[in-house]
């Protein structure tokens, strides 16, 4: 099991119990989420994740391979002013490619395509907060994602193999974490600040929402492509600021969930925060 504990990433044994040294990604980084690349002949299989960092100054941004237990090598490197930091890297068996998604301003907000071992690495969309996504699922009909822009409205969308995007639900918040469970799919909203220029004031103890955050409700969309979306499920956010004591949000354990519960962790919200909740729909 891969465990991301502040800047490092450790390895826990599931049959001894014991905690690998791990391997320390650099000062400040992190992934988001680790993605499993395999059934590609453009990219080899593995285990990959993106720089995730507070990096307004657009400093460059790497991405990296597990090679064995506590060692991982650069395969690619986003150059000098190119984004801020990578938010989900997507397997794709139907186009043979990888997809990155990158944010979060201006044209750091993109979505890029992968091929030949990172020796092409393509950016086919960007410059909008359209294009700023973190829950991404593969399917034949193209990515389906929801976006996380704090400071606009936000959609789930499905961006079709011309790269043209079709607006599929309007949500009330940025989104940044999702899951798949059977045949359906799960976003969750964030109640957040604007994001932007944020003054250490703001930054401890702000609490005013971006204009993208319609309310002080967390809120989950499920669905798909043949039955469309709805709302099933929402908490209120806890009075504490978002930036020192977390944003608003619903977290899932990772991977295909193929149970008839769903699974979810609220997080800084009034009445669950850090419990373990389960749906029955």
């Amino acid at each position: 099991m891969l465990l991301s504990i502040n800047n490092i990433i450790h390895e826990l044994n599931l049959d001894d119990g014991c905690l690998s040294e791990g391997y320390f990604c650099g000062e400040g980084i992190r992934p988001l989420i680790f993605t499993r690349v395999e059934s590609i002949f453009s990219v080899d299989d593995g285990i990959y994740f993106g720089g995730y960092l507070d990096n307004r100054e657009k400093k460059p941004v790497s991405v990296y391979k597990r090679i064995r237990r506590d060692k991982w090598e650069v395969v690619y490197t986003f150059p000098q002013g190119v984004i801020n930091h990578v938010h989900a890297m997507v397997n794709d068996p139907y186009r043979n490619c990888l997809w990155i998604f990158t944010g979060d301003f201006d044209e750091a907000s993109a979505i890029w395509k992968v091929t030949d071992n990172f020796k092409t690495v393509e950016r086919v969309c960007y410059n909008d907060q359209k294009y700023r996504g973190c829950v991404v699922f593969v399917l034949p009909e193209g990515l389906l994602y929801a976006t996380d822009a704090p400071f606009v409205q936000n959609y789930i969308y499905l961006m079709k193999p011309d790269y043209k995007i079709n607006e599929l639900k309007q949500v009330d918040g940025s989104c940044i974490y999702g899951c798949q469970w059977k045949d359906k799919y799960v976003f969750s909203t964030t109640v957040e600040g604007d994001g932007r220029n944020t003054s250490r004031m703001e930054f401890f103890f702000g609490r005013k929402r971006g204009v993208g955050i319609k309310d002080e409700y967390v809120h989950m969309y499920c669905g798909n492509l043949q039955d469309g979306f709805k709302e099933i499920y929402k908490e209120k956010k806890d009075c504490m600021p978002y930036y020192t004591f977390q944003f608003g949000v619903f977290k899932f354990p990772y991977g295909v969930n193929n149970t008839n519960t769903l699974y979810f962790q609220p997080v800084a919200t009034n009445n669950n925060d850090l419990r373990l909740m389960g749906l029955d729909i």
